[in-house]
């Protein structure tokens, strides 16, 4: 199973944990849970064991006072969150559970299934050195590997090992290292919208051996998008999108395309995208995008949003453009903030048919159905550079210092700019009650 926090909780968290090397140290982590082939769990709310709550603190075997231990699960009880206890190995450079570790985990366990069930429930092991290791618990007893993912300014995934080379990605392991092509390889990325965007981003990421694939679109191939759908034929007319992209990912045998599902976005989805590592917005319209960027922090999942749009002359010559690349998700300002998500906008989206004749006939709504300019050129450039993104986040290939949150472009003048601006510290999606 998958277990995420922020970086910002982690980075707290691990802190906190390590400040003592003399004794054992433990925190209570509670998440959601969510997914539709195993279970997913965001972490929600840490408790740091405080001093006077444990029986038993040494440099190797630690106990929790079973009252004080109840005070601090009592929300995931009243709320169905999954619990995970996490504690230290003073000095230790790997991550490992001891006999201790075992015995502890076969008595809490069951009393935490009986407390919540239904929910997952587990256990985390942190080295001195940083490595972790974790494990969550069936209803039978059996334990299973938990990943822990640490999403922030890279996608990090501190306990999972390296897999494997394989002879078709040699001359990305070049470029990416042994682990960076391994991390790939781990993914589950959602890619929302298979048109001109979408069908490129869905492309590059089945070439670069992308574990899982989670493809989204309601709409069809038309003869005016066989110009700039990757993979797309006359024959495809009248065909759903997603069944193209499914197609051209099935036919390199790289990654597995977990879902392609020929229909709009909706909440209905929401488990399915929350169980992705990493989601692409390569929608047309605001509604599937606010939706996408109030899931992104809501389950902790890295959003990449495109889009491309332009206006051109009579004569062919471009008069206005603007091509764009925005990362989101924890720790960074979101759509709302950067100001891609405009309501009145949104408001137009969801008029009935008759309101919106109305409106168009009182000249409320100009040009809202009106086909827009698209060239495959231009997508590909905003998409290639979005798939970087993607793999700056789970490769750190180029450091993470200073990733950009935002890239501009401007196919007229020829220029990338990088972005930035500030999270609002009041923001209801990324502000600082969130993650």
């Amino acid at each position: 199973m998958k277990l995420r926090m922020s970086e910002r909780q982690w980075t707290a968290l691990r802190s906190e944990l390590l400040i003592r090397q003399d004794v054992e140290s433990a925190a209570i982590l509670l998440g959601s849970h969510f997914g539709i082939d195993g279970p997913v769990a965001a972490v929600r709310h840490i408790e740091v064991v405080p001093d006077e709550a444990y029986r038993i603190r040494r440099v190797d075997q630690l106990s929790i006072d079973p009252v004080a231990l109840n005070r601090m699960t009592k929300r995931a009880r009243d709320e169905n969150l999954g619990i995970f206890t996490i504690h230290t190995h003073p000095g230790a450079h790997a991550a490992w559970f001891s006999a201790a570790d075992d015995a502890g985990d076969a008595r809490l366990m069951p009393s935490l299934r009986n407390q919540v069930p239904g929910a997952p429930h587990g256990s985390l092991v942190l080295a001195s050195s940083g490595a972790v290791v974790g494990r969550a618990f069936a209803d039978d007893g059996s334990a299973r590997e938990v990943e822990l993912s640490i999403v922030g300014r890279t996608l990090e995934m501190p306990a999972a090992t390296t897999q494997p080379s394989e002879p078709w990605f040699a001359r990305q392991e070049l470029a990416l290292g042994r682990e960076g092509q391994a991390r790939l390889r781990r993914l589950r990325i959602g890619v929302i919208g298979l048109g001109g965007t979408g069908s490129v981003v869905a492309m590059q990421l089945a070439h670069l051996g992308v574990g899982g694939l989670v493809l989204i679109d309601g709409d069809v191939v038309e003869a005016s998008n066989l110009s700039r759908i990757v993979g797309a034929a006359r024959a495809d007319v009248g065909a759903p999108k997603v069944e193209v992209a499914a197609r051209y990912a099935r036919s390199l045998g790289f990654s597995e395309v977990v879902a392609a599902l020929p229909e709009p976005i909706s909440a209905k989805h929401e488990p399915l995208l929350a169980s992705c590592d990493i989601l692409v917005s390569c929608v047309d319209k605001l509604t599937p995008r606010a939706f996408l960027n109030r899931l992104a922090y809501r389950h902790c999942v890295p959003l990449v949003d495109l889009g491309v749009a332009f206006r051109a002359g009579d004569d062919g010559r471009i008069t206005g453009d603007a091509g764009r690349v925005v990362v989101v998700g924890p720790g960074r300002p979101c759509l709302a903030c950067w100001g891609h998500l405009d309501p009145h906008r949104m408001r137009e989206e969801n008029l009935s048919a008759d309101d919106r004749k109305r409106d168009i006939a009182a000249g409320y709504l100009e040009g809202v159905d009106a086909p827009q300019p698209s060239v495959i050129s231009f997508n590909t450039s905003v998409a290639g550079a979005a798939v970087i993104e993607i793999m700056r986040l789970a490769t750190g290939f180029a450091g993470a210092d200073t990733p950009p949150t935002r890239l501009a472009f401007s196919f007229a003048e020829g220029t990338v700019r990088r972005n930035t601006i500030a999270r609002a510290a009041k923001c209801q999606i990324c502000g600082d009650g969130s993650s």
